[in-house]
């Protein structure tokens, strides 16, 4: 074995040597004698006083027949060799979302050894998971990478586990740009902006071009650049300003463009920025629609209606209020929205502006989600008026098709419908990460479960007992596969920290006892808020995904007694910011997310009485209008409030509606 290396056939040929070496009668067996001679007339104790060499009869007998045979003892050393003849190193992996690729153990033996994989100590081989495959030679096949996959794997020869090499894999995304408006007509010395907004894995550099020639931008000159090259503005343009204006972001992904183009003429009309949204808002007396930006009635939906196609009331004959669940978008199309206490699901359709559809349910229909990747909507029922933890889920199939749609309930577990404490559906986010799994939980059970949302159907049993958790709250990061859970104890309900969970493997990666309140994720997933109600303030924990879990940034202390929580698209960055109701006072919460800035929106109007909110809803919501939407809506007492998130200032007041408690965006167009 020349430089202390070997190869496999020199290992097998000494192997052999040694094995009838110590074979003193050559019958192709080791006994015991034979090893305790070999032992004593070899000096082999000088090797080592712990040990000799009848214990291999004691591990390595395989089949207890009190002696080793040849292949036996081939096994037994083989674990001697699982170390390569080099350190084993940090093996750093790259990939792009959507590669498939494939990564090589470098632990070896002879003969060789099957390998294991591990996730945060997970064997992989128990995921069964159709994207994750270990190949008969030991390698690891990710079919089809997803950002939830970056992260550390280790792999080690199965009969021996002191030998480990990890592997690092790092994921990053192709750069994705969009920007507004697409197109835009102004008269010289006018002012242009243009809004970009880029989103990446890293995160990409991003310039502004015109005609393919980078912009530069400088102070006191008239071409702008804003918030992080996320706006562009030109003031007092000229005829020469006409032309086309590229947001590029690049990173080692690849690299993405978007064009916004400017036509400068005298006898141009001049056209105000793009909303293109419109919102519902779900009061007492019906549903009204509304544009935001001169806030015009655009239809309204009675009380008192008959649905087109039945007998039935919207809500009821005079007299008798709404009572509205919960409301979600469903592809632009439609408008679904609870109605508790009439066992059903109302469709109203986007364009007509009228309902089209409704769906029964089980009794006292409350909370509804979209998971868009699958056309699914998922309601959760009360079966009370009362929130008692003993909920029925049921599913609406290809929910934005123009069909006549029926409910069907997830898979029974032993035989009858699953009670369930709350369901937790991932949101779509913005890197597009298609969810496969939700989960469930159980009143006053330490533990989750697993939820094919496909298959609609429960997959496993999660554990949370060591950690005294029963999840209240959940949110789901696409960056690096967190699933991140505020607990409480059971029955008492006292809080007893945060937890956070691998996605992939569903191993607890760590458990912060101190850190009390509900979490909150940005639709980038790049930042976690922790609000944390005390008797008389609220703290705003801040914190940043990282490859290494939640990393703390800052936290906020105010005395605003907080209601909801949204996030809005940030003007200095491409990425968000938090606006926060009061649930007593008319004021509004504004923190920038990147530089801790806190402002607050006041004269934004009196909340509805707590006592009047509805179904465990919030008596103040706001809602975003999200991506290049200008503006946050939120209901008041007797009117919605339209707030400009640009200028952080209320656009206006619509006034005359009772006791607005749900509001839903949408865009105009399909």
């Amino acid at each position: 074995m020349e430089d202390g290396h070997s190869n496999a056939g020199s290992k097998d040929y000494l192997v052999s040597l040694m094995f009838s070496h110590y074979d003193l009668n050559n019958n192709g067996l080791l006994e015991a004698q034979e090893l305790s001679k070999t032992f004593e007339d070899e000096h082999l104790s000088q090797l080592s006083k712990e040990c000799s060499l009848s214990d291999m009869l004691a591990y390595d007998d395989v089949d207890h027949d009190t002696h080793l045979n040849l292949n036996e003892f081939y096994a037994a050393f083989s674990k001697l060799y699982s170390k390569p003849p080099h350190p084993l190193e940090l093996n750093q992996v790259s990939a792009r979302v959507g590669d498939n690729i494939e990564i090589k153990c470098d632990v070896t033996g002879s003969p060789t050894p099957p390998i294991v994989w591990r996730r945060h100590g997970l064997d992989l081989a128990q995921l069964a998971e159709d994207e994750l495959k270990v190949f008969p030679d030991g390698a690891l096949y990710i079919n089809n990478v997803r950002l939830i996959h970056a992260g550390n794997y280790t792999c080690h020869a199965q009969r021996n586990k002191d030998v480990v090499q990890t592997h690092a894999l790092h994921v990053h995304t192709l750069p994705e740009v969009r920007v507004t408006p697409r197109i835009q007509s102004r008269r010289p010395g006018d002012d242009s902006l243009m809004k970009c907004h880029a989103v990446g894995v890293p995160f990409p550099k991003v310039e502004w071009l015109k005609n393919d020639e980078p912009l530069r931008s400088n102070a006191g000159e008239r071409i702008e650049s804003i918030g992080s090259y996320s706006g562009l503005k030109i003031h007092s343009i000229n005829f020469a300003d006409t032309g086309a204006y590229m947001c590029q972001a690049s990173s080692i992904g690849g690299l993405a463009r978007d064009i916004s183009s400017l036509v400068v003429q005298d006898d141009s009309t001049p056209s105000r920025f793009p909303t293109n949204k419109k919102f519902f808002v779900f009061h007492d007396w019906g549903v009204s629609v509304y544009e935001p930006q001169n806030c015009r009635l655009l239809h309204m939906i009675q009380s008192t209606d008959i649905m087109p196609g039945t007998q039935d009331y919207v809500c009821g004959s005079k007299g008798v209020n709404c009572s509205w669940g919960r409301a979600i978008a469903v592809a632009d199309r439609y408008i679904y929205v609870t109605q508790p206490n009439k066992d059903r699901v109302l469709v109203i359709s986007n364009i007509q502006m009228v309902v089209v559809d409704v769906i029964m349910t089980d009794r006292y229909p409350v909370d509804i989600f979209y998971v868009e990747h699958l056309d699914q909507v998922w309601i959760v029922n009360w079966r009370d008026e009362e929130d008692h933890g003993v909920k029925t889920i049921q599913v609406i199939r290809e929910a934005s098709q123009k069909k006549k749609h029926h409910t069907v309930h997830p898979e029974p577990i032993d035989g009858h419908f699953d009670l369930v404490y709350s369901l937790f559906i991932p949101p779509m986010q913005e890197y597009g990460h298609r969810y496969k799994y939700g989960y469930v939980s159980h009143t006053n059970q330490r533990g989750l479960y697993k939820l094919s949302l496909p298959a609609m159907k429960y997959v496993k049993a999660i554990d949370l007992a060591p950690y005294n958790c029963v999840p209240r709250s959940l949110q789901y990061s696409s960056l690096y596969g967190l699933v991140i859970m505020e607990c409480e104890e059971p029955v008492t309900r006292r809080p007893t920290g945060q937890i956070v969970m691998d996605y992939l493997t569903d191993t607890v990666l760590s458990h912060k006892v101190t850190l009390l309140g509900q979490p909150y994720i940005t639709p980038d997933s790049r930042i976690v808020v922790t609000v944390h109600r005390e008797k008389t303030s609220v703290t705003l924990i801040v914190q940043h995904t990282t490859e290494d879990g939640l990393k703390f940034a800052f936290d906020v202390r105010t005395t605003l007694n907080v209601s909801h929580v949204i996030f809005h698209p940030s003007t200095t960055s491409h990425s968000y910011d938090l606006y926060a109701t009061s649930a007593d006072k008319g004021d509004v919460l504004f923190l920038n997310l990147e530089a801790g800035k806190v402002d607050i929106i006041t004269g934004v109007g009196k909340p509805l009485d707590s006592h009047l909110s509805e179904w465990g809803a919030p008596n103040r919501p706001i809602a975003s209008a999200g991506l290049f939407g200008t503006y946050l809506i939120s209901p008041a007492n007797e009117a919605i409030f339209v707030i400009n998130g640009d200028t952080r200032t209320v656009n206006c007041e619509i006034g005359g509606l009772v006791h607005p408690r749900h509001v839903s965006w949408i865009n105009s167009r399909p």
